[in-house]
């Protein structure tokens, strides 16, 4: 490939660099055109230096040798065929040349600093680095780089004008440069393949008045993945008056989301997204979605924050995840904490699927939500990541208290609190309470209703909770977990209807939290099964649903049935029962 001496004319208030290119055979290529405003004029390097790192991807990804005939930096033409070189053996080309007609020694000058930066995660932990650095090698602007694109050429424009509170807050001066650099190597390797020396020579257009230009990588410096800003490729890229350097290169992806949410500045601005055509974080494509939950293992108390959409379990579950999701997926599976246990499934889910991997069954999987604190897969994966570091594992037996299961109990932290709770349960004004979800399953159960109209006649008023309407089961209202503990609080019991099986785990526990006598309601047949099968201690949980009316609910009574329950469930924990069962 061939590039011809770059020239350089004025075009509606820019000035316009343009390098024709001819492929091997003759054949005319699509020019490299860089634009920059006017009013960076003095910033223009308008020799075929700042085009070599372009042009060595387009001669790569075209399998030619290339040919440069404009006058090159003397130390740029000495880095250029080590890169050649690097490209091949990524790329599996054979070798290829690197010839310049005419090089030239650029002297020492400049005293700026300019960092690439778009208000992503990466550049972002970058900026704040280098703003503590002494002044001399402090960052002094800040390089937006606009793709020559009309289709998403407004939302550049916004994007980049989202740079300006950024820049007025930190004192810094933004320069901007356009190219056309995408048009001529898209067609071949993908934007991360080609972006490090594609931006880097588009930097260098503008850096007549820099002494060191800084990109950042998407990893590392020590992890060379063949994509994206390498230090293998940035490296020699340099010429005799500005240096090209490594931003960030010790620190992982997630210490750098990590180093930004101690800038309440970098959370605020923080834009990622690039996948729509608007300008915000959208919150639904893989970057948004990945980022959230990157924000999520950093301890963000709000990951959503500042994207058009909140995180969406179901969203993540349903999406189609490619090998270059690979390196954020064991990040992501071993670090999303307990309270996004949910969220952890989700990508677990996609990313076994994608994989063509059945993940078998896990605790809660197909449990009722949570009312008055975590849900299982929350509370489980607290158990165990607390006891052993390490996320949750499949269930290899269900829950439940009959042989063959494995018991859920409150966590240990909880045992003090829960015995006085209890204790005071007695006194309490109401007998009775069903707090429940009306809806399971997306389809109407309303024989939770149908107890509490029983309960009344037989014990009086008592404290009921059935959120969920017909006509809108998929949203249905619900109360926060405080609220309904409060409604726990206010009543000596608290029952529920149950078809058969074993007793529900996750209502047991819930009831037993707040003092309350958990109380299963069931068919005569299935309670008395259950009943038979359970620990002596818990067989006073089991209703047979034609005693109700001889149910006694006094306090006295529900002292005695209370006390030997609590007995049972403090006899243990969360962190043991449920780590023995994940790995006996």
């Amino acid at each position: 490939m061939r590039a011809r001496p770059p020239i350089t004319r004025v075009e509606a208030g820019h000035l316009v660099v343009r390098t024709a290119l001819e492929a091997a055979d003759g054949t005319e290529l699509p020019p490299l055109e860089v634009r920059v405003p006017i009013a960076q004029a003095d910033r223009l390097d308008p020799t075929a230096t700042p085009g070599v790192p372009a042009l060595l991807v387009a001669a790569a990804v075209r399998g030619e040798d290339l040919h440069v005939e404009g006058p090159v930096d003397a130390r740029m033409a000495a880095g250029a065929p080590g890169i050649m070189a690097v490209l091949a053996d990524w790329w599996g080309l054979g070798p290829r040349t690197v010839t310049v007609d005419e090089t030239y020694a650029t002297p020492p000058g400049g005293d700026d600093v300019g960092l690439f930066f778009s208000r992503g995660v990466d550049s972002w932990s970058t900026l704040l680095d280098l703003l503590d650095e002494p002044p001399g090698d402090r960052v002094t602007h800040l390089l937006a780089v606009f793709h020559a694109d009309d289709v998403r050429r407004v939302v550049q424009t916004e994007v980049i004008a989202g740079h300006r509170p950024v820049l007025d807050e930190l004192g810094l001066e933004l320069v901007t440069v356009e190219t056309s650099v995408r048009q001529l190597l898209d067609p071949y390797r993908r934007w991360i393949d080609t972006a490090a020396l594609a931006l880097t020579g588009t930097g260098l257009q503008v850096a007549a008045g820099f002494r060191r230009l800084v990109l950042t990588g998407d990893h590392p410096a020590d992890v060379h993945a063949r994509t994206g800003i390498d230090s293998h490729l940035i490296g020699p890229l340099r010429t005799g008056r500005t240096e090209v350097v490594l931003g960030n290169p010790g620190r992982t992806r997630g210490q750098r989301i990590a180093h930004l949410l101690g800038s309440p500045l970098a959370r605020r601005s923080l834009q990622v997204c690039w996948a729509g055509l608007t300008t915000g974080n959208c919150g639904r494509c893989g970057k948004c979605l990945i980022t959230m939950a990157e924000l999520a293992i950093a301890g963000d108390p709000d990951p959503a924050a500042g994207f058009d959409a909140p995180i969406d379990p179901d969203h993540v579950r349903a999406m189609t995840l490619g090998p270059e999701m690979g390196p954020f997926m064991t990040p992501i599976l071993e670090g999303l904490p307990p309270e996004h246990e949910e969220l952890r499934r989700a990508w677990s889910d996609a990313w076994d699927r994608a994989n063509a991997v059945d993940p078998g069954a896990r605790w809660g999987d197909d449990a009722p939500p949570g009312l008055s604190g975590p849900g299982l897969p929350t509370r489980v994966a607290a158990a165990i990541r607390a006891t052993t570091g390490q996320p949750v594992a499949p269930a290899p037996a269900p829950l439940g208290w009959r042989d063959g299961t494995v018991p859920l109990r409150p966590a240990h932290d909880r045992h003090d609190e829960i015995r006085a709770l209890a204790d005071a349960a007695p006194d309490r004004a109401r007998a009775w309470a069903v707090v429940e979800h009306h809806i399971r399953g997306e389809a109407r159960d309303g024989r939770q209703a149908d107890l509490a109209v029983a309960l009344a006649g037989v014990h009086g008023p008592g404290v009921v909770y059935l959120p969920g309407i017909l006509w809108d089961h998929l949203a249905p209202p619900v109360l926060d977990p405080g609220a309904v503990q409060r409604l726990l609080r206010a009543a000596r019991a608290r029952l529920w209807w149950r078809e058969g099986g074993d007793l529900e785990p996750l209502r047991v526990v819930e009831a037993i939290e707040q003092g309350c006598l958990p109380l299963q309601v069931m068919p005569s047949a299935a309670a008395r099964e259950l009943a038979r099968d359970l620990p002596p201690a818990l067989t006073g949980l089991v209703v047979d649903a034609a005693t109700l009316p001889d149910l006694d609910l006094a306090p006295a009574a529900v002292a005695t049935r209370l006390g030997p329950v609590v007995d049972h469930l403090l006899a243990g924990s969360a962190e043991h029962d449920l780590l023995v069962g994940a790995y006996q």
